[in-house]
């Protein structure tokens, strides 16, 4: 055996485990017995969660020794895509697996395109319910890690939207950023700057950061108006009413036949940051983890910067969105299930350590029972005395769920490809037919390429038994509306 594996019979049979189960990376650690195998595992690919972590698992483990219980927790970084692939072989081998895991938006729809029973990991609805947790946590934020009612992780974040701006640029252009109270506003706002040209005779300015190869952009402002790519039961949304103006103006304001267009798409990284810098575009899509992001990309607007709530489609309406989340799910596979959801709990309700975390990374958690602490309410230097922390609060309740599915990167991709056929209908079109023509022939083209793609997604879906008897099942539930309460 060492003569064709030279290393030992122990990494030799872990080796084949890891490749042909896709193995966590904690085996490699305890292969020799140098380390004892710890009680919980936590693996995440969030790096910049780790100092936090590590901090919450030493207090934990102190907390059980004073109760007389040793208990050893180790957390495990592994790099996003390889998180997925191996949690997903591992639930389905049976072969090693971490106690909990930490998923990014998008990835529990992986986890539960099976029947609901075999989901791989434990349902917290009733625990939540139980034990008066559910309405401490901002109820939307369940939608991103939940599936046919049942919740299947803890929030970790908010993600409320806002916009941010440069305050020396908005100034110099009289813009009153009180007055952005609708869309309407906006884009009124919008046709004054388009009118500021440079030199050359170019536009200097775009108000609104707006990309248009993805569907950022676009969710974000189908989420604030009251709708997303499913319901809460997994149901297609993208051909709703709401979807249709929301496309609708989303062309208008991107199209570059319109010299009034508010968007403006700058790419990323280092042209976004630009962009910003340069007031080459006025407003960005900004959720409270991009604050972060600009504090540490483009120190040089120290101060600069400040942050209003989104233009609401009505007067009075919600003035937020979201965008990302990060969740924590408990394996089935865990031998210490109950010590994970108290870890769970330690982790994400412990108040001041959601503040100190806070203050590192502004990061708003879901958490609500944390928000009076004092971390909250200090004014940001960067933001030239602002108060990340009560901007977001103020706003979080309001942050629309977006509701994971199995099929959300067949929804976002076919709405895109709806968006990009509308638009290019609109360029080609615009100038060569009456405007009243052409609004009424976008409308009707739109409307048709929504119902197409949620067809073809309810299709898809429609072939997972699971899924469909899931919904069905749901659907019979719920009692005949009759008389008035069916209005």
């Amino acid at each position: 055996m060492n003569s064709i594996y030279p290393f030992g019979k122990a990494p030799l049979v872990i080796l084949i485990l890891a490749i042909l189960s896709g193995a966590f990376l904690l085996v490699l650690d305890i292969k020799h017995g140098k380390e004892p195998v710890p009680d919980l595992v936590l693996a995440t690919q969030a790096r910049n969660h780790k100092p936090a972590y590590d901090k919450a698992i030493a207090e934990f483990e102190a907390m059980k020794a004073k109760e007389g219980k040793n208990v050893k927790i180790k957390l495990q970084l592994v790099q996003k895509e390889a998180l997925q692939s191996r949690l997903q072989s591992a639930l389905q081998t049976g072969s090693p697996a971490p106690d909990l895991v930490e998923l990014l938006e998008g990835t529990i729809g992986f986890f539960t395109r099976g029947p609901i029973e075999n989901v791989g990991f434990v349902d917290l609805t009733d625990r939540l319910k139980e034990e008066g947790l559910y309405d401490k946590f901002v109820e939307s934020r369940y939608g991103l890690w939940s599936s046919r009612g049942h919740i299947f992780g803890l929030p970790h974040d908010v993600h409320p939207v806002g916009l941010c701006y440069r305050r020396s640029v908005i100034e110099k252009l009289g813009i009153d950023v009180t007055k952005l109270k609708t869309w309407d506003d906006f884009v009124k706002m919008g046709e004054k700057v388009s009118k500021v040209k440079g030199s050359d005779g170019n536009r200097l300015h775009f108000p609104l950061e707006m990309q248009t190869s993805n569907t950022v952009a676009l969710g974000i402002l189908a989420f604030q108006r009251g709708t997303g790519y499913f319901d809460k039961m997994g149901n297609v949304t993208i051909d709703s009413k709401e979807w249709l103006e929301t496309v609708i103006w989303f062309v208008h304001q991107v199209s570059e036949k319109n010299p009034n267009r508010v968007g403006y798409d700058p790419g990323e990284g280092q042209n976004l940051y630009a962009a910003l810098q340069d007031g080459l575009v006025l407003f960005f899509f900004t959720p409270d983890w991009r604050t972060a992001s600009f504090q540490q990309d483009i120190p040089q607007l120290k101060g600069d910067l400040g942050l209003i709530p989104l233009p609401a489609w009505e007067p009075g309406g919600c003035r937020t969105s979201t965008w990302g989340g990060t969740g924590l799910a408990i394996t089935k596979q865990s031998k210490n299930q109950e010590l994970a959801w108290e870890f769970a709990k330690f982790l994400y309700c412990k108040k001041e350590d959601l503040a100190a975390r806070f203050s590192d990374t502004n990061l708003l958690p879901p958490f609500k029972d944390a928000w009076t602490l004092p971390e909250f309410k200090q004014k940001s230097e960067f933001y030239g005395g602002q108060s990340i922390g009560e901007f977001f609060i103020d706003i979080a309740d309001e942050t629309p769920a977006n509701n994971a599915s199995p099929y959300t990167k067949l929804a976002t991709d076919r709405t895109l490809d709806a968006v990009q056929t509308a638009l290019h209908f609109y360029n080609e079109n615009y100038g060569k037919m009456p405007t009243e023509q052409l609004e009424a022939e976008l409308r009707t083209l739109t409307e048709k390429l929504l119902k197409e793609k949620a067809d073809y997604v309810r299709a898809a879906i429609k072939r997972n038994v699971f899924l469909s008897a899931d919904a069905e099942a749901a659907a019979a539930s719920v009692p005949e509306q009759k008389g008035d309460d069916a209005k």
